[in-house]
C-alpha cells in the first residue's frame, strides 16, 4: 500500500477568500497546492495543500485564523486512505486552463481540416480537369 502525503481541506466563502488561505498557507509553511475547488452551494470554495502532518495543521491553522467569519470548515488527513486524494476534482483554477488549452487544439484541428479540404478539393479538380481532356481527345 502506497503513502500518501499528509492532505489538509480548508473551506471558505467566495473565491477571492480562498486565494488569500492559499496564500496564507504556501507562506506559513512546507505544503504544496494542490487544488482551489467550487463547493456546491452557498459559494464555498475548498483549498488543499500536501505536505507533512506537521506543515499541513500549522498552515491549515493559519488560514483559518486569517479567514474569521468567512471560515466554514477544515480537516487535516494524516496517511489519507489510496483514492482520497483524486476526491472532488473540479479545481477552478485548471478547468480554466484546460478548457484554453482544448479550446486552442481545436482551432488547430479546425485549421488542419479545412487545409485538407482545400488540397482534397484541389486534387479532386485536378484529376476532373485530366479526366475531361482525356475524353475530349478521344
Amino acid at each position: 500500500m502506497k503513502l500518501l502525503k499528509t492532505l489538509g481541506y480548508i473551506e471558505v466563502k467566495g473565491l477571492s477568500n480562498a486565494i488569500v488561505a492559499a496564500d496564507k498557507m504556501l507562506k506559513t509553511a512546507d505544503v504544496e497546492l494542490k487544488s482551489v475547488e467550487n463547493t456546491r452551494g452557498s459559494g464555498w470554495v475548498t483549498v488543499t495543500v500536501v505536505g507533512d502532518v506537521a506543515a499541513v495543521g500549522v498552515s491549515i491553522a493559519t488560514a483559518k485564523e486569517a479567514m474569521g467569519e468567512d471560515y466554514m470548515s477544515s480537516t487535516v488527513l494524516a496517511n489519507p486512505a489510496e483514492g482520497i486524494d483524486k476526491l472532488g476534482k473540479t479545481d477552478l483554477l485548471l478547468n480554466k486552463a484546460n478548457k484554453e488549452v482544448k479550446e486552442e487544439k481545436n482551432k488547430d484541428t479546425e485549421k488542419v481540416e479545412v487545409k485538407q479540404d482545400k488540397e482534397e478539393k484541389t486534387t479532386e479538380a485536378k484529376v476532373n480537369k485530366v479526366t475531361k481532356n482525356k475524353k475530349n481527345k478521344k
